[in-house]
């Protein structure tokens, strides 16, 4: 029976790492993956801050298929580096079968299995691997989240000529300048804290104009109603007064899970008055994989540049303070298991 060392999140910000027993053949429809690279998410970073026990952890995965189960897709094979969708469609709901595939919450994922991401081996389903052999691997690992901005740019559905501000210069809100200017924005726009200055500097690199504010939005007069779409990939409480970047029939799109109480309030007559709309992205099933291992490639996303921040898994618990700290300037930290 195999066996691995992987993470496990415990109470606020600690980090066990334990020996794994894994199956001695993977189940039908699934593989033993050798984990090479595994991106550390702003989700990882919120569960570590509460005060229960998470589990295994790690989400945005690559590595090389170490051994398949029966029935797994003919186009898999052994050696193979793969990155992993976080979760996948079923293909026979009715759902899937209208074409919405987006809105399956039916498909198969590696959430439930006994080791994840930051470690050294993990079972997967075969349907979440996508090849991936001419990428190194911190940069395939940055795939799911780069289809997650994917996600975000998509609902919002910016078109040619219009005026974009992002607030929150994470990861995937950079992604998202990256994606808006190839969407044809006339004016791009990211708003961030003034701790968050390397960010903002990295943002300006992609093609963006920047800010850095710690007042709340409501108070940036200059910036009320000049945009046609505010992507907001920061706390929740950042939506209402976002509401006010946006000219009429504006769209305020928004992402982000466990970022605040989960409750906001707004002016519903000023809403309605002003045509505006309110959107959610939230990127499961994990879509758009191979779209974002091509964006990838080409360097559109500048996945080895974000990726500038590596730790080995002896020192899972200090990458996590590394990317929680703003004056550490980590824009993506990744675990590389064996290095």
């Amino acid at each position: 029976m195999p066996r691995t060392r992987s993470a496990f999140l415990k109470a606020p910000w600690r980090i066990e790492i334990r020996e794994v027993d894994l199956p001695d053949t993977p189940p039908p429809g699934h593989l033993l993956l050798t984990v090479e690279a595994c991106g550390i998410c702003g989700t990882d970073l919120t569960a570590a801050k509460q005060n229960r026990d998470w589990g295994p952890v790690g989400h945005e995965i690559a590595g090389t298929i170490a051994a398949l189960g029966p029935a797994c897709p003919p186009h898999l094979s052994v050696g193979m580096r793969v990155a992993l969708e976080s979760s996948s469609f079923c293909g026979h709901c009715r759902t899937c079968r209208d074409g919405r595939s987006d809105l399956c919450n039916r498909g198969p994922n590696f959430w439930s299995q006994a080791a994840l991401g930051i470690g050294e081996y993990m079972i997967t389903p075969a349907c979440a691997a996508v090849p991936c052999a001419d990428l190194d691997a911190a940069v395939a690992c940055q795939a799911e989240p780069t289809g997650v901005a994917i996600d975000l740019v998509r609902t919002a559905g910016i078109s040619l000529g219009e005026r974009v501000a992002i607030v929150g210069p994470g990861p995937i809100g950079l992604s998202a300048v990256a994606l808006a200017r190839r969407s044809g924005a006339v004016r791009l726009l990211m708003v961030g804290c003034a701790r968050h200055r390397e960010r903002l500097a990295f943002a300006a690199g992609l093609g963006a104009e920047t800010i850095a504010t710690d007042r709340p939005l409501a108070e940036e007069k200059a910036l009320h109603r000049q945009f046609d779409h505010v992507l907001v990939t920061a706390p929740t409480a950042t939506i209402a007064p976002a509401l006010s970047l946006l000219d009429t029939g504006g769209r305020l799109t928004y992402l982000g899970i466990g970022t605040g109480d989960g409750m906001i309030s707004f002016d519903a007559n000023d809403f309605h008055y002003r045509k505006l709309q309110l959107r959610a992205s939230f990127a499961s099933p994990a879509l758009y994989l191979p779209m974002a291992l091509d964006l990838l490639r080409q360097d559109i996303i500048p996945g080895r540049r974000l990726a500038a921040h590596e730790f080995d898994l002896a020192h899972t618990a200090e990458a996590f303070a590394h990317c929680a700290d703003p004056a550490a300037g980590a824009l993506k930290v990744v675990i590389r298991p064996r290095r």
